[in-house]
């Protein structure tokens, strides 16, 4: 079908839910994850009534929906509205939604405000021009997607459950499996030595950009400066105390690929190894793929197992560190989390779980994944197979669910890093994929 999306009512739609920064902060009575998201929802319900969508519900500051249709059974499709936080590094605005040179840019503007927006037309558009519904259509977006998931937990508790559905938080053509994903915190008493001060990385699901590092003893700055410039280090020594004080620079990255960004960890670990001399810091700075750990594994479909050492924090008060684990299939979440405690305790460290999800996959010939393809493959000509792999998308939170784009093949993966941005032309795409894919899954009930 011909759509009539406009890709200036996208425009406007993402730009509003970029300029409200949503980060998860302190709860406030109807803002479970803080003012932000709040202000998020509240653009989001503003931008679905300017676009006729009049079914709006709010779950308690948890999630909100929009629905169209009728039939006993529901479509969703899900969104989040938070964020990372900005980081640095950034040559616009992250909080702007700039667009040049055909991109809009923002925090968000990929993960997932963009496609949020591009889901939101697509729903007004179907609402308003497409054929009579057999089933109900959601569009849920949650407030909690980059950190604990309780958004997802609260609706499902409160609301209905869809039957099968779809998120656009992702790659088309369409991944139809992820890797499951731990989230363990690392405690450590303040009995270890004070040799240094180490602050790095903002959520545990970023590779961190930059760390800094106060020494207990000074270092010829001019020593460090050399073994800096052979090893390819980014180093910034502190104006005021150019001799103990460094931010030691390195490359974000998604959790799902830290191979792809440079741990900031890593790199001052490498550069201050003998100052520093800690080895909970020489185990885990080297470690993307569990091997120190002693958790590696990998297998043909989801590929291997994937370590993030995203957040540090040692001081006075001890040490806590933060890893962000994916692993394929063939493994146990809850298996892998005791084999970390087993492998640290010796050097006291305190091993906790703060988030679990097992492996989400859906066959690639279920009809779900059949029915999306073509939709895919009619707008596009691609035939590329479905993909897997090691992000987390709300697709697992409804079972039978796959996400699906809005990141074309060949476009660069820059979720979570500075300049965040997406094609507008990709996006106004991925609205009219999305419009004729609610109608293939909704037009009649099976």
């Amino acid at each position: 079908m011909d759509w009539q999306i406009s890709s200036d009512d996208i425009v406007r739609v993402a730009r509003s839910l970029i300029r409200v920064r949503s980060i998860r902060e302190a709860p406030q009575p109807g803002a479970p994850f803080g003012m932000g998201v709040r202000h998020a929802f509240d653009a989001f319900r503003g931008e679905a009534e300017r676009l006729g969508l009049r079914t709006v519900r709010d779950y308690d500051g948890y999630a909100i929906e929009v629905e169209i249709g009728q039939g006993e059974e529901i479509v969703g499709v899900l969104v989040h509205l938070d964020t990372v936080a900005e980081g640095d590094g950034w040559t616009v605005s992250p909080l702007g939604g700039v667009v040049e040179h055909g991109r809009l840019f923002g925090r968000g503007a990929l993960d997932d405000k963009g496609p949020a927006a591009a889901a939101l037309c697509a729903l007004a558009a179907v609402a308003q021009h497409g054929p009579p519904l057999g089933r109900r259509v959601r569009l849920i977006a949650g407030g909690d997607e980059e950190s604990y998931w309780s958004c997802m937990e609260h609706y499902l508790q409160v609301a209905e459950r869809p039957t099968l559905g779809f998120t656009p938080d992702s790659d088309f053509p369409l991944v139809h499996g992820e890797k499951g994903g731990l989230t363990l915190r690392l405690e450590r008493d303040p009995r270890v030595p004070q040799r240094y001060l180490l602050e790095a990385g903002l959520q545990p699901n970023v590779v961190p950009d930059r760390a800094r590092l106060e020494l207990a003893q000074p270092v010829p700055m001019a020593l460090i400066a050399e073994r800096a410039l052979e090893m390819g280090i980014q180093l910034v020594p502190d104006d005021a105390d150019p001799r103990r004080r460094y931010e030691v620079l390195g490359e974000g990255a998604h959790a799902s690929v830290p191979q792809r960004g440079t741990n900031a960890v890593r790199e001052a670990v490498r550069l201050f190894h003998d100052q520093i001399a800690d080895p909970l810091l020489d185990l885990l700075a080297e470690d993307t793929d569990g091997t120190a750990l002693g958790i590696a594994h990998e297998e043909p479909d989801l590929g291997r197992l994937t370590v993030n050492l995203g957040v540090v924090r040692h001081d006075a008060t001890g040490t806590r560190i933060w890893l962000d684990v994916r692993f394929p299939r063939g493994v146990d979440g809850m298996e892998i989390a005791s084999r970390v405690q087993e492998r640290l305790r010796p050097l006291g460290v305190r091993v906790v779980t703060e988030f679990h999800a097992p492996v989400h996959w859906v066959s690639p010939e279920d009809p779900l994944v059949q029915r999306l393809l073509a939709v895919y493959r009619r707008h596009t000509g691609d035939m590329t197979p479905p993909l897997t792999m090691g992000g987390l998308t709300y697709a697992r939170t409804l079972g039978h669910a796959v996400a699906f784009g809005p990141a074309l093949p060949g476009r660069p993966d820059v979720a979570h890093q500075a300049d965040e941005h997406v094609f507008v032309e990709d996006l106004l795409r991925a609205a009219r994929i999305y419009a004729d894919a609610i109608v293939e899954l909704a037009a009649q009930a099976e």
